[in-house]
């Protein structure tokens, strides 16, 4: 069985020999780091290193964001940070050694007067966004093993990472209609891709992501997500679903739980990081959803950078969730810096003896 027959049949309830063995998650470039001077060789690729079966995911080649992306341009360079013009338009100020998150100090999008060049930036037609090569690359993809996915939407993450979550929740209020046009512009480019691509080549999955929502809700209620996002994934998923796409992947941070059937109801079935420090206790989550709902991460990184005896209690009261399919382990969002390393090459050791690898 290949990894990515056990990504696709893990996340459809089917048998498998077991969950994909995709280790605790990605470090961070720091935590690699800080990782090659606590014992790991420097260099290595951690997935050879570790005996891991990685299942990479490769978009299908046609660009669905804004085209063309906007040229990066460094502002200012200090000894530690550096603050510049991101590939999105954002001004953003970092650590040079990608410790924490980028501070965002300035947005492209300031409302409905920045429709004119969005228009233009999310034309299907702009030269460039479809790569010609997108099948013969797709199919590369497949028999290297990789998952080819195409983007689903991103109808609350893309103005909220392209004009700031402040201006975003007064324009819903402010100016409905500038969110309804650019989520339609988003969504057309969705649907043009599917088009053109399903008739030559059968996707995967669809992925999404909108990072909506802090530790204890969702940014914007259940009645605004059905205004303003349901209607746009619908039109989605009425094309992939006679293409047989069934495993469709949001990403989104925080607690999640009042928007879960909402997604549900617009075919969106698989969940990830599902992050435990937010209250997105996958237990708790297949209790309540049973095999209608897939999900990947959800192991504490708070518990792997605490102690073994506590990283052993967890995966064993996770047990019951991996056994029951529909969900494949890993750390609930990118290894922080405070995971040690030996910490890490546990959690792999436990889920290669649990998977009897």
């Amino acid at each position: 069985m290949t990894n990515r027959e056990r990504f696709l049949k893990t996340l459809r309830f089917e048998t498998v020999d077991h969950p994909p063995l995709s280790g605790a998650g990605n470090p961070w470039p720091y935590t690699r780091t800080l990782w090659e001077q606590q014992g790991l060789p420097t260099g290595v690729d951690l997935p050879e290193y570790f005996g891991l079966e990685p299942t990479p995911r490769r978009h299908v080649g046609i660009d669905t964001l804004l085209w063309p992306p906007f040229e990066e341009v460094v502002l200012e360079s200090a000894d530690e940070y550096i603050v510049k013009i991101d590939k999105h338009g954002v001004k953003v100020r970092n650590f040079k050694d990608e410790a924490s998150m980028p501070e965002h100090l300035a947005y492209p999008v300031k409302g409905p007067e920045s429709l004119g060049w969005l228009r233009e930036k999310l034309d299907w037609n702009t030269p460039g966004r479809i790569d010609p090569g997108w099948q013969a690359g797709a199919e590369r993809d497949r028999a290297a093993g990789n998952l080819v996915f195409a983007n689903g939407g991103m109808y609350f993450a893309f103005l909220n990472e392209h004009m700031g979550t402040a201006a975003l929740m007064t324009a819903y209020f402010d100016h409905p209609e500038f969110i309804h046009a650019v989520n339609d512009l988003l969504c057309t480019l969705c649907e043009q891709t599917l088009r053109t691509v399903l008739p030559e080549f059968t996707l995967d999955m669809m992925g999404y992501h909108e990072d909506m929502a802090y530790k204890t809700a969702s940014l914007i209620s259940p009645s605004m997500f059905k205004e303003f996002m349901t209607p746009y994934y619908r039109r989605v998923t009425a094309l992939t679903g006679p293409a047989g796409i069934d495993v469709h992947v949001m990403d989104s941070d925080g607690n999640i739980r009042e928007l879960i059937p909402l997604w549900l109801e617009c075919g969106i079935n698989v969940m990830t990081p599902c992050e435990v420090a937010a209250g997105m206790d996958v237990a708790a989550l297949r209790r309540e959803y049973g095999g209608t709902l897939g999900m990947i991460g959800g192991f504490d990184k708070r518990i792997l950078a605490s102690s073994k005896p506590a990283i052993k209690a967890e995966l064993e009261r996770l047990r019951p969730v991996i056994e029951g399919g529909g969900y494949i382990p890993m750390c609930d969002h990118g290894v922080p810096p405070d995971v040690p390393f030996e910490h890490y090459a546990y959690l792999v050791e436990l889920l290669k003896s649990l998977y009897g690898m």
